[in-house]
């Protein structure tokens, strides 16, 4: 019956789809959703418990099974191949009521409203190895999408186009006191400094990353005005008006679930008036639940804000959206170059440490950057990212502070 029900879900994911899907169950015998040519992706259960995982449990079981290694998945590019059909069908659209269940223990026990288990969090992800980050991500340390235009042709030349973009949306002048929150390893900040002579306050969390950050600020022989401190968001509502700009870059994800407004105020708060901030993130249009597996093993407490609610609350608070730009495109093509750093230098990923960059670890980031790479092309899927650009308070739309026409 189990293998009977697989089959159908088999003939169901596949159905009027371009992949042919063979299945190799546990006693060895074998199911194909078409008899026309080889398989492209071939799934193969290595244990009966992961046959029960898919049928009884869903999508994110059957993922479950394959991080642990109960399954394989086989072709080229296989496993993006198997996300791409679950954006299409209901069988990876529908949270099945187990995953649901699960889901929202989780939430409650990683929620950001506890600020230690806030830090806590943000250490899980960015506490891995400084070396393993600059692996993936490239020399420039950058953690979020680039900017490809026509004549780029590396992923260093792509991150920093982005945050010479994001500079210049902030229209940065010498002696502009900017806030960054979640600064990474300090590229963004560096290129504020240096460049256009901000002076700069970064709030990073994770005490690993700042390490690393001031490592790399040295080696560079950094020379500008930035001060580091860890510290959560929120204590940002401490410093009222202190600055005359703010950004984060990729960390909004970060506030979790039902924790946005806290987020927003803590923004509003700090900006003087007639100050410009700028977030970059990835947004559902609607408030919708992040995915089970992705909080679970590579972003704890993380939560895909929707961009509705999230203007909402911005207006509330006084700030003046000026400009919304879908980036989606250029993220794309980012993370694809950051599965193919993870894919061809595991060897040296798993130097650094083989206890922790283990083959479940590689399998989890292979499904977090493969699915990334998958939900930012995907026709049916509603995930984008968004470059969104604002002023503090409505008496700016009156030319007052900045000039009238489009921040960008």
């Amino acid at each position: 019956m189990v293998r009977a029900l697989i089959r159908k879900i088999v003939d169901s994911v596949a159905e009027g789809q371009k992949y042919h899907i063979e299945v190799v169950f546990s006693d060895g015998s074998s199911y194909h959703s078409t008899r026309l040519g080889n398989p492209d992706v071939k799934i193969i259960f290595l244990r009966r418990t992961a046959e029960l995982r898919m049928v009884f449990g869903g999508m994110f079981e059957f993922m479950e099974a394959y991080f642990n290694g109960d399954i394989d998945i086989v072709g080229e590019h296989g496993l993006r191949k198997l996300v791409n059909l679950g954006y299409q069908k209901p069988f990876g659209r529908i949270e099945h009521p187990l995953t649901f269940i699960k889901r929202r223990l989780l939430e409650w026990r990683q929620n950001n409203a506890d600020l230690a288990q806030a830090k806590l969090n943000a250490t899980y992800h960015y506490g891995l190895p400084t070396e393993f980050f600059h692996l993936v991500l490239g020399d420039t340390y950058g953690y979020t999408e680039g900017c490809w235009q026509e004549d780029t042709l590396t992923l260093e030349q792509a991150q920093h186009n982005n945050f010479d973009l994001i500079c210049q949306k902030l229209r940065l002048n010498p002696g502009d006191k900017l806030v960054e929150i979640g600064p990474g390893w300090g590229y963004m900040a560096m290129l504020a400094a240096q460049k256009y002579g901000a002076k700069v306050t970064c709030y990073g969390l994770v005490k690993n990353q700042n390490d690393g950050m001031r490592t790399l600020m040295n080696a560079r022989g950094f020379q500008g005005d930035i001060t580091l401190v860890e510290k959560d968001h929120r204590e940002l509502e401490n410093e009222p008006e202190a600055y005359d700009r703010y950004v984060s870059i990729g960390v909004h994800e970060h506030a979790g679930c039902n924790c946005n407004e806290q987020w927003i105020k803590s923004i509003a708060t700090s900006l003087r008036p007639g100050g410009i901030g700028l977030i970059s993130a990835t947004f559902n249009m609607r408030k919708r639940p992040t995915n089970y597996c992705t909080i679970k093993h590579i972003f704890p407490g993380g939560y895909i804000p929707s961009l509705a609610e999230t203007l909402i609350l911005m207006e509330e608070y006084g700030l003046d959206v000026r400009a919304i730009e879908n980036r989606s495109y250029h993220y794309h093509r980012t993370v694809e170059q950051w599965l193919k750093n993870l894919e061809t230098r595991w060897t040296q990923i798993q130097a650094l440490d083989p206890e922790r960059f283990n083959e479940k670890f590689r399998r989890t980031w292979l499904f977090y950057l493969g699915g990334a790479a998958e939900t930012f092309e995907a026709v049916q899927e509603i995930i984008n990212c968004y470059h969104i650009t604002f002023v503090k308070g409505h008496f700016a739309r009156r030319g007052r502070s900045v000039p009238l026409d489009r921040l960008r």
